[in-house]
């Protein structure tokens, strides 16, 4: 398996694997997403990657782009993970995890200190992902405070320790 940076000429083969990787899930245009994020200023090609299979088929991408958490300091900006998407043929062959290891070593080397996301904490636990309220830095939908669903990883120990603030990821 190679883990490449993904070109304008994959986005095609990259929306059809989003939408396989997400046809059971709750999460409806998740593949419209992707195409919308590629739009914006914050999204940052060196973070977007493929993996790619023996054949050449793609199997795997991931995203990450820029996320603003507003503190009593001001705001700063770190990264979000949305989405990450694996073949429906391919799952549980350790390609999201490559895929991260591969993603967040590249935002580590370009100066970013933490991921963030939305997502299932079940699956994003066996991966260091926290809630945020750990770092109390709460979704500005979290009424309560306690979202296990938005969740932070330090690729920096401590990198997160007094920016207590709010973070609006979808």
């Amino acid at each position: 398996m190679i883990i490449r940076q993904e070109q304008p000429s994959d986005y095609d083969e990259v929306y059809e694997l989003v939408k396989k990787a997400f046809a059971t899930s709750t999460n409806e245009g998740e593949w419209d997403y992707l195409n919308e994020v590629r739009k914006k200023g914050t999204f940052i090609p060196e973070l977007s990657l493929v993996a790619e299979n023996d054949d050449g088929q793609l199997v795997g991408q991931i995203v990450l782009y820029k996320t603003e958490i507003t503190t009593s300091a001001g705001v700063y900006t770190e990264l979000l993970l949305s989405p990450i998407s694996v073949h429906p043929q391919f799952f549980r062959r350790g390609i999201a995890r490559a895929m991260m290891k591969e993603a967040f070593q590249i935002a580590k080397e370009m100066g970013y200190k933490a991921i963030f996301l939305c997502g299932e904490p079940s699956f994003y636990h066996k991966f260091s992902f926290k809630p945020t309220y750990e770092f109390g830095i709460f979704h500005v939908a979290d009424k309560n405070k306690n979202a296990e669903w938005c969740m932070a990883l330090e690729l920096i120990s401590g990198a997160l320790l007094g920016k207590a603030g709010t973070i609006n990821i979808q």
